[in-house]
């Protein structure tokens, strides 16, 4: 039997796994008596184009014969389950074409599989993309404290540059365009000139060309004064100043010389405000109290009127309390997945810590390479120069290290935490959702479903996965083993 073997990273970072995933993936085929093909792949689950994924999916695709389709775990089979090629794969299986397996993770999906099995590859799936968000939340979190720290994370603004003092990133001031900034606010607190003459002044007296919109932003910047702006949040930096706290005050007086009145129905505490759209046209659904008693929801009909209905909240409550018992999972295949998942995640952290140890001998190396140069330094037996560039070229290939395993550092707990989450949830959805606060009851609708669209008085919606899967078990009524299947591989 023909067996396809994709060995898969997404980067470069991870282009060393590729030797050792190919391994375990032929010594798999060799043991089973595979006629084996092997691909290795490195390119990115999200980014550009998979040329060579796709073209490994079309040569399975193009054969008459079963194919066995081997990856090394679910994880190196996608953490995307919306991509053409998961979906392609998922036809062929179900046909009866193909077989997935993943011996790393002793899974082995053909048609016949199980609810339990085609569980577990969805939470796979799902728990991959969650452990690539983790490491993208690690680097949030290293902005977040360089912002914490007073440190500006991007290019710098008008009137400043981004420079290096002491090998350290610096911002510094632009004298000519920091005294175009200062003539700005100087002249627009005044309030007798207008944007378009501050740009016009830019042009002629700073040689800047830049029109109104671009002076307003510049106007509305706090970082002049000494606090920067990140999504609507405020923090102080240790840069200076090009101007003071009260003439940027001065300035905003004047931007707001009228008030705009509050809407109406704005922040009022809805649990389904904003969650829903029109079927009709596509435009929000908004909720309002009547008789001061009962919330009924409609469409806004911002882009055209057309016949609309007012639908009672807690109509819509039935229905979203029927989508979530729909996803629930009995007793005996939450204990098979948890369990399942449990043995996977000791996996990993065995796979994680033998990698951080390694990096951390790295980090060692380099150390005992740096405090050795510097002994040779110190009894003159290299130059100053040469020094310095080993200096450097060694604590570049720490940082480097150190910046690898801070993305190891979100470990596992998080990870398989985030899994047995996503079971005790679809376990206990109605539940939980007839007992939470809007705010949960909001964050929980997000999770189980998306596209959440009103027709008429009928709400419609997309199951995310891995509820989708278990919803659709519960509608098969697949989740008990046929009598006689059998889950493992053909051989």
């Amino acid at each position: 039997m023909k067996a396809y073997l994709l060995a898969r990273v997404s980067t470069d970072d991870q282009k060393d796994a590729l030797p050792a995933q190919a391994y375990r993936l032929t010594e798999y085929a060799k043991r089973r008596g595979y006629e084996y093909e092997l691909s290795e792949i490195r390119e990115s689950a999200y980014k550009g184009s998979r040329s060579a994924f796709s073209l490994v999916v079309n040569q399975i695709k193009s054969r008459s014969e079963m194919t066995i389709v081997v990856f090394d775990k679910i994880d190196r089979y996608t953490r995307d389950s919306s991509s053409d090629e998961v979906r392609a794969l998922q036809s062929l299986y179900r046909a009866g074409k193909i077989e997935l397996h993943f011996p790393s993770d002793n899974l082995f999906i053909h048609k016949d599989s199980p609810a339990t099995d085609l569980l577990r590859l969805g939470m796979g799936i799902v728990v991959a993309q969650y452990y690539s968000d983790a490491i993208s939340d690690n680097v949030k979190r290293r902005f977040e404290q360089k912002l914490r720290d007073g440190e500006w994370i991007g290019a710098a603004p008008m009137g400043y540059l981004n420079s290096l003092q002491a090998g350290k990133k610096w911002i510094s001031i632009d004298q000519i365009p920091a005294s175009a900034v200062r003539y700005a606010y100087k002249s627009y607190a005044t309030g007798t000139t207008s944007l378009r003459e501050i740009a016009k002044k830019w042009r002629t007296d700073y040689g800047i060309e830049a029109g109104s919109s671009k002076v307003d932003q510049v106007l509305k910047n706090p970082f002049y004064y000494g606090e920067m702006r990140v999504k609507g949040q405020l923090y102080p930096h240790k840069y200076q100043p090009l101007i003071t706290r009260e003439l940027f005050e001065q300035v905003r007086s004047v931007q707001l010389g009228y008030k705009i009145k509050p809407h109406r129905w704005g922040g009022l505490p809805y649990a389904y405000r904003g969650l829903f759209d029109c079927a009709e046209c596509g435009c929000r659904i908004t909720f309002e109290k009547k008789k001061g008693l009962y919330i009924y929801g409609h469409c806004t009909q911002k882009k055209y009127k057309h016949t609309i209905k007012y639908v009672n909240e807690d109509r819509l409550t039935d229905q979203l309390m029927q989508m979530l018992r729909e996803i629930q999972i009995p007793e005996y295949a939450y204990e098979e997945v948890s369990e399942a998942l449990s043995l996977s995640h000791e996996d990993k952290k065995r796979t994680h810590a033998t990698t951080q140890a390694s990096i951390d001998s790295e980090i060692t190396k380099y150390q005992q390479r740096i405090e050795k140069v510097y002994e040779d330094y110190l009894d003159e037996k290299i130059p100053e120069d040469l020094y310095n560039r080993k200096f450097a070229e060694y604590r570049e290939k720490q940082k480097i290290l150190q910046d690898k395993r801070g993305k190891l550092e979100l470990i596992d707990d998080e990870y398989y935490a985030s899994a047995l989450h996503l079971l005790n949830l679809a376990k206990s959805a109605p539940q939980l959702f007839q007992t939470a606060t809007i705010e949960q009851k909001r964050k929980l609708l997000k999770i189980v479903g998306s596209n959440f669209s009103l027709d008429g008085d009928l709400l419609r919606w997309k199951t995310k996965e891995p509820f989708k899967t278990m919803a659709l078990c519960n509608k098969n009524s697949t989740w008990l083993r046929q009598l006689g299947s059998n889950q493992r591989p053909n051989r």
